[in-house]
């Protein structure tokens, strides 16, 4: 009987996360399908063992079900092909309430990345930024009181960069960095966290409303930043459909980013997307800089300029 209601409870789980367009509880589920998946399979093979059939059924389900999203994650992925600029690129949320500034900003300068997006910047933390000014000579720093600061430190020129708040949400930036022959449309957000039905759904608004930004852009795009959301949940999916954008993990595995504080649950909500045109050369979670976030570390090369 154990073996029964826990097949049947992993296979619930699996099929609520697919219903996340209709209620905000269901859609959290999405989150966890790495774990249903390892739950599953556990299922699956006492049910077999035990020969309980009914429940061996379901658990393949659950299995399936859970696998066929996750798997684009451990396949190869098609590139885009030719020359460019490289470019270096770290997203990472320092947490606001993390007071040892002197580890991030040491990390920052020995990774010496291209562009930094940093996200709960408050004006303790957009202080210490101002030791990697030499570094970093191209920047937006737009610290709050709240947990939605925001930055974005480049080596590069960026052409009229602006702050804008998609769908009366959280800040975020967009401008055009530009290297070499090459440039792009780089967008840097953290939307709210779904800890509610109306955080939910104001996360969800602000992906929509970067979908539609990017739908429109008439160059190389690159969105990066906490999302507050997983690959398999409502809100990324349709962000992806809308805005043909592709998550430089795919091809790489899961790469969990949060919580840095525990080993598990931890869950992929910091991103990279890139738009088709942009080659990924690598894509890999940084070491604990004392944020409750581990850091995105993605090398890409840029398409050259029409």
């Amino acid at each position: 009987m154990g073996i029964d209601l826990a097949a049947a409870a992993v296979a619930a789980a699996t099929l609520a996360g697919f219903a996340g367009r209709w209620h905000w509880l269901l859609d959290l589920t999405s989150h966890f399908r790495w774990y249903w998946l390892l739950a599953a399979v556990g299922c699956l093979t006492a049910a077999v063992w035990k020969r309980r059939w009914a429940a061996g059924a379901g658990a393949l389900l659950a299995v399936a079900l859970n696998l066929v999203p996750i798997l684009p994650y451990w396949l190869p992925s098609d590139q885009a092909d030719g020359g460019g600029a490289p470019l270096e690129i770290i997203s990472l949320n320092v947490l606001a309430d993390n007071t040892n500034t002197d580890r991030t900003i040491a990390y920052l300068r020995h990774r010496g990345a291209d562009v930094v997006v940093l996200l709960e910047v408050s004006r303790t933390w957009a202080d210490a930024l101002d030791e990697l000014d030499a570094l970093y000579p191209h920047r937006v720093v737009e610290p709050r009181d709240d947990k939605f600061g925001i930055a974005l430190l480049s080596q590069w020129p960026l052409e009229e960069p602006r702050v804008i708040t998609p769908a009366d949400g959280p800040p975020a930036i967009v401008t055009v960095l530009r290297r070499e022959a090459s440039a792009c449309l780089l967008v840097a957000a953290h939307p709210p966290a779904p800890v509610s039905a109306d955080w939910s759904a104001w996360r969800d608004a602000q992906l929509a409303a970067f979908g539609q930004l990017v739908a429109v852009a008439d160059r190389p795009t690159i969105l990066a930043g906490d999302l507050n959301a997983t690959p398999w949940c409502f809100g990324f999916r349709r962000l992806v459909a809308t805005s043909g954008l592709r998550d430089s993990a795919v091809g790489r595995g899961i790469q969990a980013t949060w919580n840095a504080h525990r080993p598990v649950p931890r869950i992929p909500i910091d991103h990279v997307l890139v738009s088709p045109d942009i080659l990924v050369l690598s894509r890999e979670v940084g070491r604990d800089v004392g944020s409750d976030h581990l850091p995105v570390e993605a090398r890409v090369i840029l398409p050259e300029s029409r």
